[in-house]
């Protein structure tokens, strides 16, 4: 859904008042846009005046507490955007845990209003509400005062509020005006570095195409994964260095400009390779849009890629998957090439290798994960994917998946605990310890006599992280949990949430995809559809006989609920032919199967 006509109002509130007053007005204030945004987070986005931000929250008071697609509450809009410290304070008045909720980037509110020139007003109410937050990082390991002192423009005022000092006495004109001119220069400096990296990012480019072209040579399966022909790429990268450079010369431009058309006829190349090479794939598919292998096409079948392209949807999941995957084949890539010191027979010198090549950087080492979701979101199925493609990358020394819960770690006592959490570490060395419903951790039990048994279970699992980098070889710990109940949770322990480098946010499925998974495991049982069933038709069938927020209380069950009922209807269809001696293909699942299922089973 795109933004509708509340959220429009929302920017410029002549008539939202005026339409505040209108029966349908509640059901709009609830409806959120194509990003995650209520109306309220429009609001505080635009700075809206007192009245407007009052009629959204009368009409639709769980607005304060509802974040938006990256996790921001209004609360967050309105301390990034500069809004007035009314808005701010009635915000918190409706949820004031609102100052303690960190986004999907690990920025609490007040980490919004340091990095973006939020009035002192604003800065001391959130401040009020969360004293804690003036020493918590976020994700890239910055407090408040780091934002702001980053930002060279924040007021002393501002940093002595986050700093805990008194604010300094109000300036004179003339110190302001002293003040102005060292923002200034400050602004001056920053431009002048900026026009300086430009040689840097050339040179960063020049090697980046080195490798690429290395890559080709060595490990033109790596290309292959990323949809580009090895053979092709080259070819065009030749043509388009010097393609480039003459096109510099014929316009009378000097050397930068030379050198910016050639590093635009470079990217267009390999965007082009990238675009022939994902058109030859799209070609070779069959009719019903289910791609076929094509061993003779594609070269030697690509392990990690079937499994990542056996995902429905996530494609940020992918994307972090493949990249893990280049940083390897990178990393493989330079200890072949780099000279071995050991007997001196194998390699090319740094030199010639380039900065991207010869850093010493080691092999990566794939991240701990959060990951927040729904139920049925698919959270539990890739984490056992990741295991299988974690090993095949090398990453893993096994595809180990251990799926855990609180009471496989919580014990009585103390001592218990503690040994019930090293025995589940151990069994999952080498692999992927995944712990669901993660937030029960923090949770208390009136059969455990230690009150913090959670807090030992988290504290045995942050040392095995901890000590990690010596043995290379603790789990891989994913946490995973229901939105709202794992942000409360890392809100209040902070040590465990600086440990996990990656969240990943499961979001609900569409129609479109529950029919792509309905169909994968219409195949996977054995089973095949009459020609007339289409992904399309399955999609506007769900979309029509159920709504979003069924859907969304189950959403990969919802395939599996639709194959059962499938299923179901095919056995009496079974049954009824034995009487009448018809024969029946019992695995052809047909239209009226899934319609009928999609009546009487999905309720």
């Amino acid at each position: 859904m795109t933004d509708t006509t509340l959220h429009e109002l929302c920017k410029g509130f002549g008539a939202l008042l005026s339409r505040s007053k209108t029966p349908q007005f509640p059901e709009e204030a609830a409806r959120v846009n194509d990003r995650g945004n209520l109306p309220l987070h429009a609001a505080c986005s635009f700075q809206a005046s007192q009245d407007v931000v009052d009629a959204l929250l009368k009409a639709y008071p769980q607005g304060a507490s509802q974040p938006n697609g990256v996790g921001n509450l209004p609360l967050h809009q309105a301390a990034m955007w500069q809004a007035a410290a009314e808005t701010v304070e009635v915000l918190l008045l409706h949820h004031p845990e609102g100052a303690t909720c960190r986004n999907q980037y690990g920025s609490l509110p007040l980490h919004m209003a340091a990095s973006n020139q939020a009035s002192a007003d604003v800065v001391k109410l959130l401040i009020e509400a969360y004293p804690d937050a003036l020493h918590l990082q976020n994700d890239d390991g910055m407090t408040p005062v780091d934002l702001a002192l980053a930002d060279e423009s924040a007021s002393e005022v501002i940093l002595a509020l986050l700093e805990g000092r008194p604010p300094p006495p109000e300036l004179s004109r003339r110190q302001q005006a002293e003040k102005f001119m060292e923002r200034a220069d400050a602004l001056e400096r920053k431009l002048n570095s900026l026009r300086g990296s430009g040689g840097r990012q050339g040179r960063d480019f020049k090697d980046a195409v080195a490798a690429v072209r290395r890559l080709a040579d060595c490990y033109p399966q790596a290309l292959y994964s990323a949809g580009i022909d090895p053979n092709e790429l080259e070819i065009a990268l030749s043509n388009a260095m010097v393609d480039g450079t003459m096109a510099g010369t014929r316009r009378g431009g000097n050397a930068g400009d030379a050198a910016r058309k050639q590093q635009m006829a470079v990217e267009n190349a390999i965007l082009d390779a990238v675009k022939k090479r994902s058109k030859n794939k799209r070609d070779s598919n069959d009719p019903s849009g289910l791609e076929v292998d094509r061993d003779d096409d594609l070269g030697v079948r690509d392990r990690v890629e079937d499994l990542i392209s056996s995902i429905v949807g996530l494609e940020h999941i992918k994307c972090q998957i493949r990249g893990l995957r280049r940083t390897t084949e990178i990393c493989d890539l330079r200890e072949s090439l780099l000279p071995d010191h050991g007997n001196g027979v194998r390699g090319l010198s740094a030199t010639m290798l380039g900065v991207t090549l010869s850093d010493e950087a080691g092999r990566p080492r794939a991240p701990h994960m959060i990951f927040f979701g729904n139920p049925g979101t698919g959270k539990t199925a890739v984490a056992r994917l990741l295991a299988k493609v974690y090993h095949e990358l090398g990453i893993l020394r096994k595809p180990k998946f251990l799926e855990v819960e609180r009471m496989d770690l919580i014990a009585a006592d103390q001592r218990g605990t503690i040994a019930k959490t090293r025995e589940v570490l151990e069994e999952a060395r080498g692999g992927i310890l995944f712990i669901d419903e993660a937030y029960t951790l923090g949770m208390t039990s009136k059969r455990s006599r230690a009150e913090n048994a959670g807090n030992d279970a988290m504290n045995e699992i942050m040392r095995s992280i901890d000590t990690d980098e010596a043995g290379r070889d603790s789990p891989l710990v994913i946490l995973a949990g229901f939105p709202t109940e794992m942000n409360l949770f890392l809100a209040r322990h902070d040590e465990l949430r600086r440990r996990f480098d990656v969240t990943f946010e499961f979001p609900d499925y569409t129609c479109q995809e529950l029919a792509e998974i309905f169909i994968d495991l219409v195949h996977a049982k054995g089973f095949y559809l009459d020609e007339s069933i289409r992904v399309d038709y399955i999609a506007k069938l769900l979309d029509d006989q159920t709504d979003a927020h069924w859907r969304s209380e189950r959403n990969g069950r919802v395939s599996e609920m639709l194959l059962a009922g499938a299923r179901t209807e095919v056995r009496k269809r079974i049954r009824s032919a034995q009487f009448e001696e018809l024969e029946v293909d019992p695995q052809l699942i047909l239209r009226v199967d899934i319609e009928t299922a999609m009546l009487h089973d999905l309720k």
